[in-house]
């Protein structure tokens, strides 16, 4: 297990004078797969408050017309406990939540501040020196700089700058995120991550967590599709969903979902009427597959529509050079390869089928068209299926195996 922050090993800003209630963020993403944020550092200096502070983590999003944001769950901290002076204070979630690479998040404390707050001016901006930002293996703190290392959305850092703050919002992180990124001060803000689940963590994976977005995209063309995602993993999956990106203003769902073996483009789990959790529209949405997949075989997660209108959206070059996806995404067992290490026709590939589901056999970007998995590793790395997900007779044998066991 590797952890990963923005200030290792260098001392936080000193004191300036300020009271009451303040918010201080920091920008960042993590790239190369799903990573775990484990906990936040809150530098307290010298001849500054002791006071306890409270911490969330906050998702910065494009929503179609305009940048909002939404508290990430389970990423709230009630007191960080009393702060050591001149000195990081760690403070660590009661559980490790899931983080999505290409996800523009905010890690934020707020108090209400006595002696004042941390602040060493002009440390993000042009011929700043943080003006690149910092990179720390899969973490990234964005510049402040436009054309520098920003975050690749619509306009710089989603609207923001970096080492946000506020004193007009309150003192509640979990309340409300702080927005203003004027000074590109740095403020005494920091994160860890690790590249290893929780000890004895039992639960689902999916390859976009916890974001809101899909990413810098564009209202794709009005025609009937199958779209596909290429996965596989390193043990038996037990499937439990399939989530969808619908983009604002749009008006037709999904009509079908399923998981293709893309070595020999068999149907092997599939719903042809799924219930979705949200509205056209609103968003990332999830609709029920179930079932069992096999280790080491390829399959591709896809989603239908058939109606000549305008459904879904595309991200170009999301999984080429400078994508995020551009070195394939891990989560947990479950690898998502690059364009050039997914099976023919390449990653995120589609149909132009309109009368029902189909292999997704074309691939022209390569684009990134919202499709994910949720899935639960089994325990044993061979467990699931024949890679045609799972049959009457496997679990005939299951069946009988439990009745001569008792």
């Amino acid at each position: 297990m590797t952890n990963f922050r923005l200030f290792p090993s260098t001392n936080g800003p000193a004191v300036s004078a300020a009271s009451g209630g303040w918010l201080l963020g920091v920008l960042f993403s993590v790239t190369g797969g799903v990573k775990w944020l484990t906990g936040y550092w809150l530098w307290a200096p010298t001849g500054g408050d002791t006071t306890a502070r409270n911490c969330a983590l906050w998702n910065q999003y494009w929503n179609g017309t305009a940048f909002t944001n939404v508290l990430v769950p389970g990423s709230v901290v009630a007191s960080s406990g009393t702060l050591t002076l001149n000195a990081w204070n760690f403070v660590p979630l009661s559980s490790p939540i899931q983080l999505a690479p290409g996800g523009l998040y905010v890690a934020a404390s707020g108090w209400t501040a006595t002696n004042g707050i941390p602040v060493l001016a002009a440390q993000w901006g042009t011929g700043d020196p943080l003006a690149a930002g910092i990179v720390n293996g899969p973490l990234t703190a964005w510049s402040a700089t436009s054309g520098s290392n920003t975050w690749p959305g619509q306009t710089v850092n989603g609207g923001l700058g970096q080492n946000l703050f506020s004193n007009v919002l309150g003192s509640n992180a979990s309340a409300a995120m702080p927005n203003n990124g004027s000074g590109d001060d740095s403020l005494g803000m920091d994160l860890q991550i690790s590249d290893t689940a929780p000890a004895g963590f039992a639960g689902t994976y999916r390859f976009k967590p916890n974001i809101s977005e899909l990413g810098n995209y564009n209202l794709d063309t009005a025609n009937g599709f199958t779209l596909g995602m290429s996965f596989s993993s390193t043990t038996g999956l037990s499937v439990s969903k399939v989530w969808f990106y619908s983009p604002a203003t749009v008006t037709q769902l999904p009509t079908a979902v399923g998981v293709f073996n893309a070595s020999n483009q068999v149907l092997v789990l599939s719903n042809l009427a799924p219930s979705w959790s949200g509205a056209a529209g609103s968003g990332w949405i999830s609709a029920t597959l179930t079932g069992l997949l096999s280790a080491g075989v390829t399959y591709k997660v896809c989603v239908f529509q058939g109606a000549n209108v305008i459904w879904n959206a595309a991200v170009a070059g999301y999984w080429t050079t400078g994508g995020f996806g551009a070195n394939g995404i891990t989560a947990g067992p479950m690898t998502a390869p690059n364009t050039t290490g997914a099976p023919s026709p390449g990653q995120s590939s589609y149909n132009t089928s309109t009368t029902g589901i189909a292999f997704p056999n074309t691939n022209i970007g390569p684009f990134d068209y919202g499709v994910d998995i949720e899935a639960t590793p089994l325990a044993a790395s061979g467990a699931g299926g024949s890679g045609q997900g799972e049959s009457m007779a496997g679990l005939y044998r299951k069946l009988r195996i439990l009745h001569m066991a008792r």
